[in-house]
């Protein structure tokens, strides 16, 4: 009977432990996640406004067209999300175990027997889930969303290019080579109606006038050359001067005149809409750090998370911002080192078997300092 007792009451022992642990696990990713989302929403606003402000400024001046600002705005914003989750995370934990550790939550914890590496399981479990989510956003739907955003720019380029020339007014373009008028535009801004175009050569004499009308007009953009054309429909081209034996009169139904408009919004990297399985076949150096940078976001998610524990150590006495100062400044030369990494691969400074993956190293050697390494720890977190 005694045996039997002393089995039930280790049991019970036991489930009651591990009852406490799963309490500790919930609150303490409560803890990270409400951190780890409010550093997102201020990040994404802070982005997004700055954002926001170009696209306003482009569309005032007649770069794109203002009717797409909040489309590419959304677009962006998922770009911005697979660049911030990392640092956002890593900023999570430090606020949230911080503030454990200043109310002495978890000088309680580790009288009870939670060690740093008991608090690294649900983190490290949570961080998985994270890192495999920011796995499928950077190597699928961000290239795709890349190339939404390039082809959306461009139309709205090509729309703000159309109202930039304006209707009802001559323009000159082209250095005055070619005089434009156009009645109006269509009510989506994306025709023009009622055309009268002359074009000259003001290099060669020898070469014709040519004087152009047509009902209306679109703006084309050749995928090839990256030419701009101005597309007449339905009209007549004049050429020669009249009364002369080669003046000629033609009629057309399409029309292509190229153009040269005023420089353009900048249009999305081709190597960030490239998707990755192109990118993995490919041995060019630009294709290979375009690649690795997609990769480096979601181990950016486990690295920065390790780290980010021993910076949050802490006691009451110490300052409240001590170790958050330090942590960002961490990160932020951390973002920058992988900046760097990306440039030295593209330019063939390291090997591609090298590449970025010793920033990710960085991160990890750093944290088995902290973690051996009490005063050091102390010495961090001495700002007030």
């Amino acid at each position: 009977m005694g045996g039997v007792y002393w089995k039930q009451t280790l049991f019970s022992c036991f489930s009651k432990a591990q009852l406490m642990l799963r309490i500790f696990d919930r609150y303490l990713l409560q803890e990270v996640i409400y951190g780890w989302l409010a550093v997102t929403m201020v990040l994404c606003l802070i982005l997004v406004s700055n954002r926001l402000v170009l696209f306003l400024a482009d569309a005032a001046s007649g770069d794109i067209a203002a009717n797409v600002i909040f489309k590419l705005l959304g677009l962006k914003m998922v770009w911005y999300m697979v660049h911030i989750v990392p640092f956002a995370l890593a900023l999570g934990v430090v606020l949230g175990l911080g503030r454990l550790y200043r109310d002495n939550e978890m000088t309680v914890m580790s009288a009870c027997g939670v060690g740093v590496w008991r608090i690294y399981k649900p983190l490290l479990g949570f961080g998985l889930v994270v890192a495999a989510l920011l796995t499928w956003l950077a190597l699928f739907v961000s290239p795709e969303i890349q190339g939404v955003s390039s082809r959306l720019t461009m139309m709205a380029e090509e729309q703000a290019d159309l109202t930039l020339l304006g209707a009802g007014r001559f323009n000159e373009i082209q250095d005055g080579k070619l005089t434009f008028y156009a009645e109006k535009l269509s009510a989506d801004k994306q025709r023009m109606e009622n055309l009268f175009i002359e074009m000259r050569n003001q290099d060669d004499d020898s070469k014709l006038p040519q004087l152009l009308t047509a009902k209306s007009a679109y703006r084309k953009q050749d995928a090839g050359s990256n030419d701009s054309f101005l597309v007449l429909v339905d009209g007549y081209r004049y050429e020669g001067t009249p009364g002369t034996a080669n003046y000629r009169i033609a009629r057309f139904a399409e029309y292509g005149v190229r153009i040269e408009l005023p420089a353009a919004a900048e249009v999305v990297d081709e190597r960030e809409s490239t998707p990755t399985a192109v990118l993995a076949k490919s041995a060019d150096r630009k294709d290979i750090a375009e690649l690795q940078w997609r990769i480096m976001m979601p181990v950016s998610v486990m690295v920065l998370l390790i780290l980010a524990v021993p910076l949050s150590q802490s006691t009451p006495r110490q300052g409240r911002y001590g170790r958050l100062v330090v942590a960002v400044l961490l990160f932020v030369i951390y973002y920058n080192l992988m900046g760097v990494a990306e440039v030295w691969v593209k330019n063939s400074v390291v090997p591609p078997a090298i590449g970025m993956w010793w920033v990710a190293a960085l991160p990890l050697l750093l944290a088995t300092v902290l973690l051996r390494s009490r005063p050091l720890l102390n010495l961090l977190g001495r700002g007030r």
